[in-house]
């Protein structure tokens, strides 16, 4: 189905550059508050990289919104899938490149 590759693809490539995005603001967004605190636009986190944070704080939304858009397409199971498997693959190669 060429809708899920194409999801799949987005998504992953979003999922990438915000593992990069936040090695360079210096935040985990896997911990608890920190997705909520970079979509407030929380200065303790902005101060350290404002360009790097205001892309990552973009990327956010697009992330939110693409997985709206595949739920109301693809279904939500079909999308999970995706999203675990897209950010278990940035996990590891955060997890490698430091």
């Amino acid at each position: 189905m060429p809708g899920i590759s194409r999801f799949d693809q987005d998504f992953g490539a979003v999922v990438l550059e915000l593992a990069g995005l936040s090695a360079l603001c210096g935040v985990r967004l896997r911990d608890p508050g920190v997705v909520d605190a970079v979509l407030r636009g929380d200065e303790l986190i902005r101060h350290t990289n404002p360009t790097a944070f205001d892309k990552m704080r973009g990327l956010l939304v697009l992330a939110f919104t693409l997985v709206e858009r595949s739920v109301a397409a693809q279904g939500a199971e079909s999308t999970a899938e995706f999203v675990a498997s897209a950010i278990a693959e940035a996990s590891e190669r955060r997890d490698m490149f430091g």
